[in-house]
């Protein structure tokens, strides 16, 4: 397994002339767009104030200016479609991730298949119960084996709510809530604890049974813990695994979960969108993002070898 820095080397010195040229050509197209928007809303705009100049500001014509301003970002976004900009950034994401996502995941992981365009079946997510939600959104899915032994399947999800209301004028509206965006993973044991095991923020199981009281105060600060099997959730969770959480969400600030259920292990980040590229401003190679999704990739085999090992050498 390699470091950080060989890695980001090895991709520095590696031939990205195909993913640089598209991010060329991007760059062209958006300026081309950007000059046809301006003079499009340009026009539209002289139009508009032309329309309420002897009719003087009052507090319509202030709002259809706001609504005019509106229409013009959207001018943006359809000229930016019209001169190809929006297809070829569609295209640049799924090479940056087969070229630079790829290399993060063969890292740590053996057999991978990883498929940027495709979604996680629901059923996997769906089956934990996590939120209520009636919107299901997934890319990013890869399978894979940890040591060539424990299946691995993972992908970017976002679960939404969504509801339909009336306003105060009797319109009906229509609004969502996101429940989790963020990085989703199953992995399959050899071994199963027979029990279940779930770990999640502080305060989220306050009148929940079976939760746990756990020897170190800094680990209590930020989780909960909840166990069918007290002793088996107290022999899994040792110090140095309780360590590397509380390390982890130190060092990020990211909220997770875990739950372990006889031979399955399921994580959890609320991480938001990932493994996609940032601001194409700093390049193909933004030192500071691919080093983000290689932390968390190498928490998330680093955690799950863990606890395969933890499991593996538990009486249970």
């Amino acid at each position: 397994m390699k470091t950080f820095d060989e890695i980001y080397d090895e991709l520095e010195n590696a031939d990205n002339s195909e993913i640089n040229n598209l991010l060329e050509e991007i760059k062209i197209r958006r300026k081309k767009a950007h000059k046809i928007a301006i003079i499009i809303c340009l026009v539209t705009d002289i139009i508009i104030f032309l329309m309420f100049w002897k009719k003087g500001l009052n507090a319509t014509s202030l709002y259809i200016i706001l609504i005019a301003l509106i229409i013009n970002l959207f001018l943006f976004i359809i000229v930016e479609a019209a001169t190809g900009v929006s297809k070829k950034k569609a295209e640049f994401n799924t090479k940056y991730k087969n070229i630079v996502i790829g290399k993060l995941i063969n890292n740590f992981y053996n057999s991978v298949e990883y498929f940027p365009d495709k979604p996680m079946p629901e059923y996997m997510y769906r089956q934990l119960e996590y939120e209520h939600y009636n919107r299901y959104k997934s890319d990013d899915y890869l399978e894979a084996q940890i040591d060539n032994k424990y299946s691995i399947q993972m992908a970017e999800i976002h679960t939404e709510e969504e509801e339909t209301y009336r306003d105060s004028d009797g319109h009906t509206r229509t609004r969502r809530y996101t429940k989790f965006h963020g990085l989703f993973a199953k992995i399959i044991l050899d071994k199963s604890i027979k029990s279940d095991l779930k770990i999640v923020l502080d305060g989220k199981m306050l009148l929940e049974k079976n939760k746990l009281k756990m020897d170190s105060s800094e680990f209590e600060k930020i989780f909960d813990v909840k166990a069918s099997d007290k002793i088996i959730g107290m022999q899994l969770l040792t110090a140095d695994v309780m360590e590397e959480l509380v390390e982890f969400k130190n060092n990020t600030n990211m909220p997770y979960d875990i739950y372990i259920t006889n031979n399955e292990l399921y994580l959890r980040f609320h991480s938001g969108p990932m493994f996609e590229p940032k601001s194409l401003k700093n390049g193909v190679l933004d030192r500071n993002v691919i080093h983000k999704y290689f932390y968390m990739l190498n928490f998330t085999y680093n955690l799950a070898k863990k606890l395969i090992d933890t499991i593996n050498n538990t009486y249970v």
